[in-house]
């Protein structure tokens, strides 16, 4: 008996070192070696630890099998319910599949901060956002500190029109973690659904710092756009495209202020590009008063 636990932890020393050096391949050679001299908690253990370099290589088949094998040895195993449904999200599989193991997650471990989290986010994939905030709220409960859940809860606000809640959880996301780009961006979203253009474009100015975000600079463009500062907006899109060559939205919000400039050829070319990204673009900008004009003038060539 002591060979074999000789054996079991000099395999496991060995994947240890692996996984230190990055070797993922050598550190599952090894711990398939341990798994035939562990017991029953330590194969657990070791298909977890397997699992996880499988995820790391994007070998998500091996990863699933391993999650299954654990539930097969334990079927209260709330980790690997909680891999499973994280697997099926990350190769965009049924989203029912991952509410169903999220669920599973939670009824073997009811503190199951993240499990709770994520399935909230698997609501608001299918826009059940009463749900969603319940599990936030939830999150909330068991670490009154988790300032993304703070923000998904300003996000969902600010989805229903309830600008005011939006703003005072973004606000309190801010307050634990002031360079949280996406509580700097709901901010902007609430203060603009408050019709409050300056702070909105404060809280954006703020985001951009942290974030690269096309939406970012999207918005400030459209408040920019609003108040017919067109060489501001211009400037804005500009450095947005920058660092998202390929946002259709920041394109074709381009096109319309150069429209605005009448400045044709700049506009024809960016709505072109927009449209070579997303063939639906032409058809949106028909009924666009910016650009239709702009789209005629392109059939018509």
């Amino acid at each position: 008996m002591e060979k074999l636990i000789d054996k079991y932890n000099n395999y496991m020393i060995m994947a240890e070192n692996f996984l230190e050096e990055e070797k993922f391949q050598k550190a599952l050679g090894a711990l398939k070696k341990a798994y035939n001299y562990a017991d029953d908690f330590d194969k657990i253990n070791i298909l977890f630890e397997m699992s996880d370099i499988y995820l790391i290589e994007s070998d998500f088949k091996n990863a699933i099998d391993s999650y299954e094998k654990i539930i097969a040895m334990d079927e209260d195993q709330a980790g690997a319910y909680y891999g499973l449904a994280t697997v099926n999200n990350m190769i965009k599989g049924d989203i029912d599949y991952s509410i169903k193991n999220f669920k599973m997650a939670i009824e073997k471990d009811k503190d199951y901060d993240r499990a709770y989290y994520y399935l909230g986010h698997s609501y608001l994939e299918i826009d059940e956002y009463d749900k969603a905030l319940f599990l936030f709220e939830k999150c909330l409960e068991l670490n009154e500190d988790d300032y993304v859940a703070l923000n998904d809860i300003s996000f969902i606000y600010g989805s229903k029109k309830d600008f005011e809640k939006s703003l005072l959880y973004a606000k309190k996301s801010l307050e634990i973690r002031p360079d949280y780009f996406r509580a700097l961006y709901n901010l902007g979203v609430a203060y603009k659904g408050l019709g409050n253009n300056k702070e909105a474009l404060k809280a954006y100015l703020e985001a951009k710092n942290y974030s690269k975000f096309e939406n970012i600079y999207l918005n400030m463009s459209a408040i920019y756009i609003e108040e017919k500062n067109f060489k501001l907006a211009l400037d804005i899109l500009n450095e947005g495209i920058e660092f998202n060559k390929n946002s259709v939205n920041l394109h074709y919000n381009r096109a319309c202020v150069y429209a605005r400039l009448n400045d044709r050829e700049k506009a024809i070319k960016d709505i072109s590009y927009a449209n070579e990204i997303n063939e639906n673009v032409f058809s949106w900008a028909r009924n666009d008063n910016d650009l239709k004009d702009i789209i005629k003038e392109i059939e018509n060539r």
